[in-house]
């Protein structure tokens, strides 16, 4: 049992997954979304119909939520983070190989070998004899710039986007799916 707890525990893909901050928010955003609606269902002091619009109007603010962080917050911050840092330390060598932040996080992602073998390919490309190594390529400080956009990102769109944004979105939404009235067929 234990094992198998270490070998998940130490599984590269679960170890990347944990250092992501996308991964981190997204997987916090989804617990939110089940369980904040499951405990408000569970609890015996509110009325029924009370319960019911709190557990679906929370439910709606988390997916809201999970929505604008991945198709807004995500896109917009990391990049934007990525280029902020390629303009704040065009000395490294990381940003000449890594033109867009999915290709650092590709070779972030990936073994020793696998990093060799991409650092020979990038070396193809060169013209000049100066050539990449894993020593220059300082792929932490691109890394980090990306995690520090995805992180002001969710602090700044969870807290002061998603607000704004949702609450025009969930009350139209709460009034279409309120119980139908009753109909009293005519005699």
């Amino acid at each position: 049992m234990l094992a198998g707890i270490q070998n998940i525990i130490t599984n590269p893909t679960i170890y990347n997954m944990t250092q992501s901050t996308v991964t981190q928010v997204t997987t916090e955003t989804c617990l939110k979304a089940v369980g904040r609606p499951a405990f408000i269902l569970a609890d015996k002091q509110i009325d029924s119909q009370t319960k019911r619009f709190s557990a679906i109007k929370e439910f709606l603010y988390q997916l809201t939520c999970l929505g604008i962080y991945l198709s807004v917050i995500i896109p917009v911050c990391r990049k934007g983070a990525y280029k902020l840092a390629k303009k704040m330390y065009p000395e490294e060598r990381v940003f000449e190989a890594f033109k867009q932040t999915k290709d650092l996080s590709s070779f972030y992602k990936m073994n020793e070998t696998e990093k060799a073998a991409k650092i020979a390919e990038l070396n193809k490309n060169i013209t000049s004899g100066d050539t990449f190594t894993k020593e220059n390529l300082n792929v932490n400080i691109a890394k980090g710039a990306i995690e520090a956009g995805a992180m002001f990102g969710s602090v700044a769109g969870l807290a002061i986007l998603a607000p704004v944004i949702s609450h025009p979105l969930i009350h139209p939404i709460m009034n279409a799916i309120k119980s139908p009235k009753k109909v009293t067929p005519e005699k």
